[in-house]
């Protein structure tokens, strides 16, 4: 789901169930204690006024945080995840836990005027949270056009349309340059991406399959229609790569690990290991970084 450096791929593929474990009765307990502490400050924060621009949001997700920070608002985070990368210079957000561990008092504390998040805003955590009258928004692009097109939105949402359009416009004109360098290639090697080590890879649902296609490759596992899944050691050495490529911290040798130490791309020195996982991981702006450093790994001899 990236979003990471969120704990790890495994975290991401059961997030839903990370924030269904939030619902549970403590949570619950605590959000009606709060809710009863905090009443006359629900009213007051109940809706926002239509066509009013945020001027106090707390971001759940990295890729929220990032694309207000390429969005040159990232003075009205009042708030961000554990997950969330540092802010600019000046930033002063208060960290308010991840998805497993959401400080709820911390975060309506922070009074803002919306959350962000990648999780569904109906996502009953989420409701309880809307219930204590925090707005939220809950959007996850899970392709390249679709981050575009949550930038142009969510700059329109934070009044800043014209740097929305902008940026949308440059991300665009950059993938355009890829695509142009990828279509002179001869060839498109087959590539394995990992997302966490015990084979823990993409399918063909996940935005970095497509962020793959788009820098010059063809995913090892286009034909899983899921987002990220564990294959069998025996299914990964037998589908041959002619490219690997790791996208997490690398925990012991690789030669140590017999799945990879087989692989014909490993002992041709075709292993990928230090591209910035998380530009590859999170559907913001920074996506197309990724996108470009990939395309130019793969152009190697």
């Amino acid at each position: 789901m990236s979003d990471v450096s969120e704990p790890s791929r495994r975290a991401i593929v059961g997030r839903s169930a990370a924030w269904r474990a939030l619902a549970c009765a403590p949570f619950v307990a605590l959000l009606v204690a709060l809710c009863v502490a905090l009443l006359p400050a629900c009213d007051r924060r109940a809706a926002r006024p239509s066509g009013s621009v945020p001027q106090r949001i707390v971001s759940l997700a990295p890729s929220c945080t990032e694309t207000l920070i390429a969005l040159g608002a990232a003075a009205r985070l009042v708030g961000i995840s554990d997950y969330c990368p540092e802010l600019p210079a000046g930033g002063t957000a208060v960290r308010v836990g991840g998805l497993e561990n959401l400080n709820v008092e911390a975060l309506v504390g922070l009074a803002p005027d919306l959350v962000l998040t990648v999780q569904a805003s109906d996502d009953r955590g989420l409701a309880a949270l809307a219930r204590l009258g925090v707005a939220v928004r809950g959007s996850n692009p899970q392709s390249i056009a679709a981050m575009v097109a949550e930038v142009e939105a969510l700059a329109e949402l934070v009044g800043a349309a014209e740097r929305g359009r902008e940026l949308a416009a440059s991300l665009r004109a950059r993938l355009e340059v890829v695509a142009k360098e990828v279509a002179a290639r001869p060839a498109r090697p087959r590539v394995y991406v990992e997302v966490d080590e015990g084979c823990w890879t993409i399918g063909r649902a996940s935005f970095v399959h497509e962020a793959l296609v788009w820098a010059g490759g063809d995913n090892l596992f286009a034909d899983v229609a899921q987002s990220y899944f564990q294959a069998s050691q025996e299914e990964l050495i037998g589908r041959a790569p002619d490219v690997v490529v790791l996208l997490h911290p690398i925990g012991r040798p690789l030669a140590e690990r017999p799945e990879i130490a087989a692989l014909a791309a490993f002992r041709a020195g075709r292993v990928v290991a230090d591209l910035d996982r998380d530009a590859l991981l999170r559907s913001s702006p920074r996506l197309v970084d990724g996108i470009e450093a990939l395309a130019r790994r793969l152009a190697a001899p």
